[in-house]
């Protein structure tokens, strides 16, 4: 069971890393429509308050890709404090999300929609491990 959420999570995060990688990642998500609008929405981001990019900025095609990524490696191992990680780096990809909602342009909002619902998904999995795994400790 452990080794299916595992996959499934690895999964999900290498499909949302393709999805944000390129111009044609967003039709992974049923929308080939922005591939012209990908360059000029992804280049820059002024960086999001209460995150290590706040006021520098960053490139979201470079740092919303890698973290996704990251976490999907991470996915595959195991470990309460793994877990703990991944919680906190979730949590920071959806304040990212909720600041890129407002720095895309609107026809972006589907593919952030849907990248925050598998984030929100996935905080909640990983709160419920945590929970579990602090009960089961002596």
């Amino acid at each position: 069971m452990e080794v299916e959420i595992r996959r499934t999570r690895h999964a999900a995060y290498l499909r949302l890393a393709a999805a944000h990688a390129g111009p044609l990642g967003p039709a992974l998500l049923g929308h080939p429509e922005l591939a012209p609008l990908y360059a000029k929405a992804y280049t820059a981001c002024g960086g999001a308050e209460g995150l290590p990019c706040a006021g520098v900025g960053g490139e979201p095609r470079v740092c919303v890709v890698r973290r996704l990524e990251h976490l999907a490696y991470s996915a595959l191992r195991g470990g309460k404090r793994r877990r703990e990680q991944e919680k906190t780096m979730v949590e920071g990809l959806l304040v990212c999300m909720n600041h890129l909602a407002q720095e895309f342009p609107p026809e972006f909002a589907p593919v952030l929609e849907a990248t925050r619902k598998v984030l929100e998904k996935d905080l909640a999995y990983l709160e419920k491990a945590l929970q579990e795994r602090a009960q089961n400790t002596p």
